[in-house]
């Protein structure tokens, strides 16, 4: 998201400076060189107290030299901290982004993100949220005003998306497995183990099909344990991270978005919608909100295998249904979810324009 927003703000007449807490993770550091969008690098100490004075007096320091209009946060919690620099450099204009839905099921995190969230308040102008149902969280959560909040939906390249996932699709044998995807992080707060469990369901019961995980994260070795426990080894393949997404997602029969309630919007989500796919995702704040209450994809109870081994059956036994209900999915990328849209508002947001 990062990367697509820089680059388009240099087509604004913006010019984005990155600055990145520490030396990694660097996936994405050719794009950055590519796109000539340079990136400063604080590298804070790995733990402890003294990280945040740290990060006060780096972003401090970085902006009495670049002397940025504005400084926009993507973590939320530290950012009081960064701004806090910021102000003393004399920057006024500050937002930062929630993509997450506050903690409810942890209270010590919950209460840790709240008093850092409060703490950052007279340096913050606006916390920008991915969804409204994260704005609705933060408002309950967080105890912020209303004022002071702003929803701007993440963005993608809708026509690259298209372009690319259609030219795969036209390449594909028609004669293959029902190929099912999803594109999350492999971390706690996605729920791959729910698809992979429907796989196992699924194949219990004759239905043929492959499965592709795509995306890398702290949880590789628990999913690759859990695929060999249920036989799955020939059926869920982990491809780990990769930059051929939308050729990916041209190369699948549905798109799968197993998510928990902290979710707070799915970039993969809306690409999924861009290509046309059938889509099965958890009946959770964000995956209704981007899929209009299943008007563009079904939902399923969070973490039940059995309900969605049933609808990714479904998909595959009425094809023609699935892809009437996926042809509206273009519709709402290009009206809710573009690229352009979000670079613009976050300029704008941000006083940049």
């Amino acid at each position: 998201m990062t990367l697509d927003l820089c680059r388009r703000w240099k087509t604004m007449g913006i010019a984005p400076v990155v600055v990145s807490l520490g030396a990694g993770p660097d996936d994405l550091a050719a794009e950055y060189r590519a796109a000539d969008i340079p990136i400063e690098t604080l590298n804070l100490p790995a733990r402890g107290a003294v990280r945040f004075p740290a990060l006060a007096l780096g972003i401090a320091r970085a902006c009495r030299r670049l002397r940025p209009a504005a400084v926009l946060s993507m973590p939320l919690g530290w950012h009081a901290f960064s701004f806090l620099g910021a102000r003393a450099a004399g920057v006024m204009t500050t937002a930062a982004h929630v993509g997450n839905y506050p903690p409810v099921a942890q209270p010590d995190v919950l209460r840790k993100f709240r008093l850092l969230v409060q703490a950052g308040r007279p340096f913050t102008n606006k916390l920008i949220c991915c969804s409204s149902y994260i704005q609705q969280g933060v408002w309950d959560h967080f105890g912020i005003p209303r004022s002071k909040t702003e929803v701007i939906y993440n963005g993608i390249d809708v026509a690259d998306v298209v372009r690319r996932s259609g030219a795969a699709r036209a390449a594909r044998r028609a004669d293959g497995p029902f190929v099912v995807g999803m594109v999350a992080r492999l971390e706690v707060h996605k729920d791959q183990p729910t698809l992979i469990r429907a796989a196992a369901a699924l194949k219990a019961s004759g239905r043929p099909l492959k499965v592709w995980l795509i995306g890398e994260g702290s949880r590789r070795a628990e999913y690759e344990q859990l695929i060999r426990d249920l036989n799955l080894t020939d059926t869920v393949e982990l491809l780990g991270m990769r930059r051929d997404v939308p050729e990916l997602l041209g190369a699948m029969d549905a798109f799968v978005f197993s998510a928990k309630p902290d979710e707070g919007l799915g970039v993969a989500l809306i690409e999924a919608l861009a290509a046309g796919l059938p889509i099965v995702a958890t009946d959770v704040g964000a995956c209704r909100e981007v899929l209009l209450d299943g008007a563009l994809g079904k939902v399923v109870p969070e973490g039940d295998p059995a309900a969605m081994a049933a609808v990714i059956r479904s998909l595959a036994e009425n094809p023609e249904a699935a892809r009437a209900t996926a042809s509206r999915g273009l519709a709402r990328a290009n009206e809710a979810f573009s690229i352009d849209q979000m670079a613009a508002l976050y300029a704008r947001c941000l006083r940049l324009t």
